[in-house]
């Protein structure tokens, strides 16, 4: 009763999911996102059709549910390509890249389908059933080396938005990195019950339906998030150079992760000193970082300079970076008027606000991060 009841409910929550996803106008991103939820329903409904001994609905969950791995997998780096580029650029790729999914769903899921529901088959069912786990371990295999490859994505992404804006909080991808966390645990964990299905005597339950618990949650928890999740806006310099484009994935996305992006170093002594006075004195008269949405681009639009040799001059010759370099001018802000007298009676908050953070979150963190300790500690240090 209680399998039957997490499965159904974990099916018709999915299912609401697609309709959602599929319903709005939302962009080619969100129609990548509702492959995962369709395949997931058709996995939850293989476990319902074993618990209840259904052929019909098991051919149906293998022909259209199988394969997870060598779909997913492409489907999740992807989906995090089509946040920042046009779908033109990420179908072609994303097709070429699912090409080991045509052929396991061609030479395995069809026939495997075919075999649960008509008699003549059935020797191909059972040959299926001996090699299942290998082939599940192999798939699990595909779909680890993909999530890798989205979590150094995800990092680059983030490395480049702070190259762009003083706020990342509304598009740091951070439930996608939960649920790559998520989808680790249960590849892993799937692939454990493989390996003690080779060993040891099958158990009499599915042990498999542990997993369909899991992906459940996991989607119960993060999956909605997803519907929400905008397009992440970068300057063309910075998709080009800093993020590896999806029509060229390699090695060489997993090789450079660690490196700094290279610009064209173009200046010569004297225009860095001019610009770095420029810089100044726009910071210190117009104050600009107390805009909460201030970007690179409205910045090198300020200094007159292109935001290609703003972001060269932040990263090669300041050492930092434009989300590091304003949240510096903002976080002593924040300290100038806690100490004075007047802005005693305000909360840290409205302070905060009032400096150009965007959130209690972002605030007590870059603060604390800048200053090493918390806000109200330091503000309780001026009092004392």
């Amino acid at each position: 009763m209680i399998a039957d009841f997490i499965l159904i409910a974990g099916m018709s929550l999915l299912f609401v999911f697609v309709i959602i996803l599929l319903k709005s106008d939302t962009g080619f991103s969100k129609k990548l996102l509702s492959i995962f939820f369709i395949n997931s329903t058709f996995f939850l409904l293989y476990y319902y059709a074993y618990l209840h001994k259904s052929q019909w609905l098991g051919a149906i969950a293998i022909a259209f549910g199988s394969g997870a791995g060598f779909l997913l997998g492409p489907v999740l780096l992807f989906y995090i390509h089509s946040l920042i580029e046009p779908p033109r650029k990420v179908i072609k790729s994303l097709l070429l890249h699912l090409i080991p999914f045509y052929i396991y769903w061609v030479a395995i899921s069809l026939p495997a389908a075919a075999s649960m529901s008509m008699g003549k088959l059935r020797s191909y069912h059972q040959g299926y059933v001996a090699l299942a786990d290998y082939i599940n371990l192999i798939e699990n295999a595909y779909f680890l080396v993909y999530i890798f490859l989205s979590f150094v994505l995800i990092r680059k992404i983030r490395a480049a938005r702070e190259q762009t804006y003083s706020f990342i909080e509304s598009s740091n991808l951070l439930w996608i990195s939960y649920l790559i966390i998520g989808l680790i645990v249960i590849v892993v964990l799937d692939s454990f019950f493989s390996i003690y299905e080779l060993i040891f005597p099958i158990i009499a339950w599915n042990i498999g339906t542990v997993i369909a618990f899991a992906i459940v949650i996991l989607y119960c928890f993060l999956g909605y998030k997803g519907m929400f999740q905008a397009h992440i806006l970068l300057p063309k310099f910075l998709s080009r150079e800093a993020l590896p484009s999806s029509a060229n994935m390699s090695s060489e996305m997993v090789n450079q992760k660690d490196r700094p992006v290279k610009q064209l170093d173009s200046f010569d002594k004297d225009e860095i000193e001019m610009l770095k006075t420029r810089l100044n004195e726009l910071l210190t008269t117009k104050k600009p970082y107390l805009n909460d949405t201030l970007s690179l681009t409205e910045m090198a639009e300020e200094l007159n300079i292109s935001d290609k040799k703003l972001s060269e001059l932040l990263n090669q010759h300041l050492h930092t970076n434009f989300y590091n370099f304003v949240n510096d001018y903002r976080v002593a802000e924040v300290k100038e008027k806690l100490a004075e007298e007047k802005y005693r009676k305000y909360t840290l908050l409205s302070v905060a606000y009032d400096c150009g953070f965007q959130s209690k979150t972002s605030f007590n963190r870059v603060f604390k991060q800048k200053t090493g300790m918390s806000p109200s500690k330091y503000r309780d240090s001026l009092l004392n």
